[in-house]
């Protein structure tokens, strides 16, 4: 009885084999599988909201909301946070520009002017970058009132390189947005907002201010200025003037595509070794070529105002203000604010070839080697 109840409704196969369990055992490994998917999609979609949670939570980006006044964050970097600043914080004037702008306080403009004012820098940024933001600022500001441009003579000359910008943050498209929340990059940010702690908050006027974490000496300059050899014949004029004329099309479009802004465009005040390295690589002539043109095609327009702290010698020969060749201290960038704001320093159309014929006659009979012998005197001296 016992054996016949065993093998009731099972009809062995051959070698005793049993069908019944074959199935079952094809059926546990369909299972098997679908469960090993579902548990695979359900961890990666955990993954995802882990991150999703933690970068919304950390709010790296500043997307969430503005910034208050006198508010504090902690800011990591420039090209990620500034989309969201961009497009929320108050503000009538915007001031643009490269690390040569970062040392630079919107408070400084917001003093001089009254107005509300944001600081956007691009660490070695290219003109398609500030083409992007400005756009951005234009879409969601409506008109600005003055919109401040920090020009390197290293940017204008050069080819610009593509764009590093996330643009899915810069563009209006609310869908691509997700791709913030669910990338690695915002949550390695976010990680790293996180792991700062409060204690590297800072208030927005604060925000990428780098010049605290150098020195500013005539030491620091001419160690952190590799001196380029003397090349036997110096560039043509014009070698530059293909690239600058592209990239003066670009800045011309801002101001002809917004008439009832005031663009208040300077040339840094790079430091005399950057002239120094002009003369020993050939290009003086050329750099200076593309000024001109640049300065000629700006001051054609009513709504644009040119300053050139390059013309000002006795700052940009006291290596003092600098950490190297061209980038200086706020004691320096404050001056240049000022200088904006009083008209110091100011490129007039009926005078600038004269000013730019001053500063080719100072670059040109400057005694750099003067600069090595203070060194020299300074060193015997310590």
């Amino acid at each position: 009885m016992g054996l016949g109840f065993a093998f009731v409704g099972r009809k062995p196969g051959r070698n005793g084999s049993n069908p019944s369990a074959a199935m079952t055992a094809r059926g546990g490994g369909a299972l098997n599988a679908k469960t090993f998917f579902i548990t695979a999609l359900a961890c990666v979609l955990l993954a995802l909201g882990g991150t999703a949670a933690v970068v919304a939570w950390a709010d790296p980006l500043l997307t969430a909301g503005t910034l208050e006044e006198g508010g504090a964050a902690r800011f990591v970097t420039e090209r990620y946070e500034l989309a969201g600043l961009i497009r929320r914080q108050p503000y009538e004037d915007i001031v643009m520009g490269t690390s040569l702008v970062a040392n630079y306080r919107a408070s400084w403009f917001e003093e001089g002017t009254g107005r509300k004012t944001l600081k956007v820098t691009f660490p070695d940024g290219r003109l398609s970058e500030f083409d992007i933001a400005l756009d951005l600022a234009y879409r969601t500001h409506g008109t600005l009132n003055t919109v401040y441009f920090g020009l390197d003579p290293n940017v204008l000359i050069r080819e610009d390189g593509g764009v590093e910008l996330p643009e899915y943050l810069y563009n209006d498209n609310p869908v691509d947005d997700l791709e913030f929340y669910f990338n690695a990059e915002s949550l390695g940010l976010a990680v790293k907002s996180l792991m700062q702690g409060d204690e590297a908050r800072t208030t927005l006027d604060e925000a990428f201010i780098w010049d605290g974490k150098h020195k500013f000496s005539w030491f620091t300059a001419l160690e952190s200025y590799p001196r380029p050899e003397t090349v036997s014949e110096p560039l043509p004029a014009n070698s530059f003037l293909e690239d600058a004329r592209t990239n003066m099309d670009l800045v011309c479009s801002w101001v002809e595509d917004h008439p009832d802004t005031q663009f208040k465009i300077w040339f840094p005040p790079y430091s005399i070794l950057y002239w120094d390295k002009a003369q020993r690589e050939g290009t003086t002539e050329a750099i200076l070529t593309a000024l001109e043109y640049a300065w000629g095609r700006l001051l054609a327009y009513d709504n644009v105002c040119v300053y050139s702290f390059l013309n000002d010698r006795w700052t940009t020969t006291n290596l003092e203000y600098y950490t190297d060749h061209v980038h200086c201290s706020s004691q320096v960038t404050r001056q240049t604010a000022q200088g904006m704001i009083n008209g110091d320093w100011r490129i007039w159309p009926e005078h600038y070839k004269s000013q730019l014929d001053e500063l080719r006659q100072f670059v040109t009979s400057y005694d750099y080697d003067a600069l090595y012998s203070w060194q020299d005197q300074l060193e015997q001296g310590a």
